[in-house]
């Protein structure tokens, strides 16, 4: 018998991690605004040298309007423990008096495979290979490999700053575990159904907003993370606005709290953060 509960294939990429700063007032002196400025200086270098790491990842700055907090740094690379040393780096530095921690959330850039899911499924059934033996194993592992090694994947999973979309919407949510409207309980095929149709939704942006979606099961308070960027930022309402008319955020889709902004460029950190 088929399994109807079972979680969708994925492919993992990127760690990431968003940080939260506020800034502490503008000190008094003008030795002590010096100082200051010094420091932000040399965190500005820090940040360009971060801007582009090729395969290893990047890191921006954003200025974040509302939200209790002023300024978002966001920051991809390749393993949990390159993310440690980045927050290390940071946590060293002199700057650090200058940021006062509002927040952050860890995550992977996650790539859910629902259609390949159900594929395997009705190949599976089509050759008699039960689910969860080691010829599903191997059939997973066969497919995994193919799909990571796509262009689309490569791209999904290691996404790089968009330069023409200077504009960020950051994120966390779940899926609701109501009795009588519990995601997890619903059958793969009827929650193939529903993503694809999000996934529709989603494509009518290309483009427009460009979508990073980061799992945090495991890792934080919540169990995904979207990170949107876009030239104009009346883009996040509307794609989300039109994303809430579908079945699977009608009924299924718990939000947390939203942050938004704008990047700032390595080469005017200084400029912005100085007193």
């Amino acid at each position: 018998m088929e399994p109807t509960n079972i979680p969708p294939l994925t492919l993992e990429g990127h760690f990431l991690l968003h940080q939260l700063f506020r800034l502490p007032p503008s000190p008094d002196g003008e030795v002590a605004r010096a100082e200051r400025t010094a420091r932000a200086e040399g965190l500005a270098q820090l940040l360009d040298g971060w801007r582009d790491l090729g395969q290893e990842g990047w890191s921006g700055l954003y200025r974040i309007v509302g939200g209790n907090t002023d300024y978002m740094l966001v920051h991809f690379r390749p393993t949990l423990e390159d993310l440690g040393e980045v927050e290390l780096a940071l946590r060293k530095h002199p700057a650090s008096r200058d940021l006062i921690p509002a927040g952050d959330y860890v995550s992977v850039v996650e790539l859910s495979l629902y259609h390949v899911t159900v594929l395997l499924l009705d190949e599976a059934r089509d050759n008699g290979v039960t689910p969860g033996s080691g010829e599903w194993d191997e059939m997973v592992r066969e497919r995994l490999a193919k799909e990571g090694a796509t262009r689309y994947a490569q791209q999904r999973l290691r996404p790089t700053q968009p330069e023409e979309m200077p504009h960020i919407c950051f994120y966390p949510m779940d899926k609701r575990r109501d009795s009588g409207q519990n995601w997890y309980a619903l059958p793969v095929r009827e929650r193939a159904a529903m993503m694809q149709e999000h996934g529709m939704t989603g494509r009518r942006y290309a483009g427009r907003v460009s979508q990073v979606i980061s799992a945090s099961v495991g890792f934080d308070d919540w169990e995904w993370a979207v990170t949107l960027f876009a030239g104009d930022p009346i883009d996040f309402k509307s794609l989300i606005m039109d994303m809430r008319y579908d079945e699977v955020s009608t009924l299924y889709a718990e939000f947390g709290s939203f942050w938004v902004g704008h990047r700032v460029p390595p080469e005017q950190v200084a400029e912005e953060l100085r007193p």
